[in-house]
């Protein structure tokens, strides 16, 4: 569905990326994890052709991506239930029958009831819920995340990630999930990589998640 090939990326003098090479299978949820600058975010890019890379070769099965950034981005000036509708409308879908779809993606990530509310009036988490449900709309073959939890409180981050998961497994979607929060990493996905600082991939080992939290936290506890 998705393959890496040696890929490169350098942004001026910065190399981003170095001969990354990785294959992610249909339907399988891929975390990436690693601290800030390390290139998450990139893959994600390189993913959807808004990047190019300098050397290698990137390869995705055709289909439509859906994509949630690490902020809502909702047109202010558009209800809830118009910014989920509104790449329904520009797929071709009848107003009517896309406003229908919305207002259900709206429930399936509890915002029922808030389907008139502006961005504006919706909290920071009710804001990137309406983002989640827009890229769930279109029925995506790949949905890309870009640390999409960050304005969530952890009940509610859990609730929706376990959504989430249902509603990935149903349909069977391809998803790259970037975060640095290995524990959100490791509720969501069936298989986590990290970027390190020095450009390499490692793939963690999950046959015990437990171990792998707990040498996650080691790693990066505070010193005192």
């Amino acid at each position: 569905m998705i393959a890496f090939e040696h890929v490169s990326k350098s942004f001026d003098s910065l190399k981003v990326l170095n001969d990354l090479s990785f294959h992610i299978a249909s339907g399988q949820i891929m975390g990436v994890v690693g601290p800030s600058g390390v290139g998450k975010t990139t893959i994600l890019k390189l993913i959807t052709g808004i990047l190019a890379p300098d050397e290698g070769a990137v390869r995705a099965a055709d289909g439509v991506v859906g994509y949630v950034f690490q902020e809502p981005r909702l047109l202010p000036w558009r209800t809830a239930l118009d910014n989920v509708s509104a790449p329904l409308r520009a797929q071709g879908m009848a107003k009517a029958e896309a406003r229908e779809r919305a207002a259900g993606w709206l429930a399936r990530v509890d915002l029922a009831g808030f389907e008139r509310y502006h961005p504006a009036e919706l909290s920071g988490g009710m804001a990137q819920r309406v983002s989640v449900a827009r890229a769930l709309s279109v029925e995506p073959a790949i949905l890309l995340m870009d640390e999409p939890f960050s304005n969530m409180d952890a009940t509610l981050k859990s609730s929706l990630m376990v959504t989430l998961q249902q509603i990935i497994k149903e349909r069977k979607t391809t998803v790259v999930y970037v975060t640095h929060d290995l524990t959100e990493a490791l509720q969501l996905a069936d298989r986590i990589v990290e970027l390190m600082p020095d450009k390499s991939l490692r793939e963690l080992d999950l046959s015990d998640r437990a171990a792998v939290a707990r040498e996650w936290l080691a790693k990066f506890q505070p010193l005192v």
